[in-house]
């Protein structure tokens, strides 16, 4: 707030839409600074402002709301689950062939009279 008009950041504090459109052509940097000034007068001072005005460093307000896709959510969640059953399968087929291959060698060498 020492860079600041101190009426200036509690407006944006209260959430004055004529002081939002005064910053909206400021830099980021600048952005910031008003932002962490803004929040550090509304823990100091306890304000507490509606979510739609809301002047802060880490949310300008504008974020809008998405709907989540549930389907697409298990969907996805069904792909993986059988992607990781089907890597879990390849590698026991895997083992089992490395396993085969040994028991063969130390069949035929024990056949042949050699020790392992």
């Amino acid at each position: 707030m020492t860079n600041y008009n101190p009426e200036f950041i509690k407006r944006l504090a209260l959430g004055d839409e004529t002081a939002y459109e005064q910053i909206k052509g400021l830099s980021t940097i600048e952005k910031i600074s008003i932002g962490n000034a803004v929040d550090t007068l509304k823990r100091t001072e306890n304000i507490v402002t509606p979510p739609s005005k809301e002047m802060s460093i880490y949310a300008d307000g504008t974020s809008k709301n998405r709907a989540v896709d549930y389907d697409g959510i298990a969907k996805a969640m069904a792909d993986r689950a059988k992607a990781e059953k089907d890597a879990e399968a390849h590698k026991e087929k895997i083992r089992a062939d490395q396993l085969e291959k040994e028991v063969r060698y130390k069949v035929g060498r024990s056949r042949a009279g050699l020790t392992y």
